[in-house]
């Protein structure tokens, strides 16, 4: 059996894997005892209870439930969309599922992010509640490791830990010697805790619209690194920094104008940034600022040096692509192809940087 045969069989019987946890799910929603349900099951009870609620969130996620059922979308992704939508009412959480009809094209981060704007969206006030609520249980724990180490671990609030974590990265990367990456952020991070005169160095872009900004709507922002921000907590952000202005089309995104030289200027490269956020190989979410800007079709074979043909690639995406081992090609409309060694093609549309005007 060739490689490609292989990989067609996997499929199907992750369809098959899917489909049969739908099955366990309708079970679970018709058995009363959860203990009754880890016994059988060889499970621990809190799993047990855990397959209970997952069961009673079909009623409130139906759309996810059917592409579970067909085999689409498996347990885990049910699960991740379950959790961000619990602290919803019914008819909120419907909302937001009724607009994840595409969530089998997505993987589980991806649909994390989608489903972060789309709780900011129908609910942009609980979702600024449930923020300031969550703060107030931010801790930092300590947790002794074999072999003399520890892990210390933090819960706060996502855009001040990302600045931390892109800080210490910084710092890390600026020291020329031959310890490993992570011995670097390490002792970063303890010369940062314990007193450094480090300057910071680092700073938080977020993308929000200008509607946002001046208070006339309430659609979330983007923080790359973070995901979706409630509105507020948006305007809060872009009032400590510098702006930059974007324009973008009736349904939401950008526009540019197309450029001829090899190297894109600052202006077309910022633009670009701003445009993608993220890689733009499929399911990678690595931050466009840990990225390179790059050509589709290189510019030695006849590719422009344009917004239409320009994008980030991460280290690892760029090198396949480069290399020649997974081919990309971006049509004209900002549709994303990727064709693996086996042939296979996965297409990405691009997201809009705004939310569209209504009809």
């Amino acid at each position: 059996m060739g490689q490609r045969e292989i990989a067609e069989r996997m499929l199907e019987v992750w369809k098959r894997l899917a489909s049969a946890e739908f099955d366990l799910l309708c079970c679970a929603a018709e058995l009363d005892d959860p203990h009754e349900i880890a016994l059988l099951l060889r499970i621990p009870l809190g799993r047990a209870r855990r397959l209970q609620e997952q069961a009673a969130a079909m009623d409130r996620l139906p759309v996810l439930a059917r592409l579970m059922r067909d085999g689409l979308l498996d347990l885990d992704r049910f699960e991740a969309v379950r959790k961000l939508t619990e602290n919803l009412d019914e008819e909120k959480a419907r909302q937001v599922d009724a607009r994840l009809t595409g969530a089998a094209e997505l993987n589980s981060r991806e649909l994390r992010v989608e489903v972060g704007r789309l709780v900011c969206l129908v609910d942009p006030l609980g979702a600024e509640i449930r923020h300031v609520r969550a703060v107030k249980r931010s801790e930092v724990r300590y947790k002794p490791m074999p072999d003399g180490m520890a892990e210390l671990t933090a819960y706060l609030d996502a855009v001040r830990a990302r600045q931390v974590f892109d800080q210490i990265t910084a710092d890390a990367e600026a020291l020329d010697d031959d310890r490993s990456r992570g011995e670097k952020q390490a002792d970063v991070f303890v010369d940062r805790m314990l007193g450094s005169d480090r300057p910071v160095t680092v700073r938080t872009d977020v993308t929000v619209s200008a509607r946002t900004l001046l208070g006339l709507t309430t659609d979330p922002g983007y923080i790359a690194g973070v995901g979706y921000v409630d509105a507020s907590l948006a305007r809060e952000i872009a009032a400590q920094g510098d702006w930059r202005k974007v324009l973008t089309d009736k349904v939401g995104m950008p526009i540019g104008v197309g450029r001829k030289r090899y190297r894109p200027p600052k202006a077309l490269r910022d633009f670009v940034m701003v445009r993608d956020r993220v890689c733009q190989a499929p399911g990678c979410l690595r931050p466009v600022a840990e990225c390179e800007i790059d050509h589709a079709r290189g510019f030695a074979s006849g590719g422009s040096t344009d917004e239409r043909n320009l994008g980030p690639f991460c280290d690892v995406h760029h090198y396949l692509k480069t290399i020649g081992q997974y081919r990309f090609r971006r049509d004209a409309d900002g549709t994303r192809r990727w064709t693996t060694p086996l042939g296979f093609e996965y297409e990405t549309r691009p997201r809009a940087i705004a939310e569209p005007d209504p009809p």
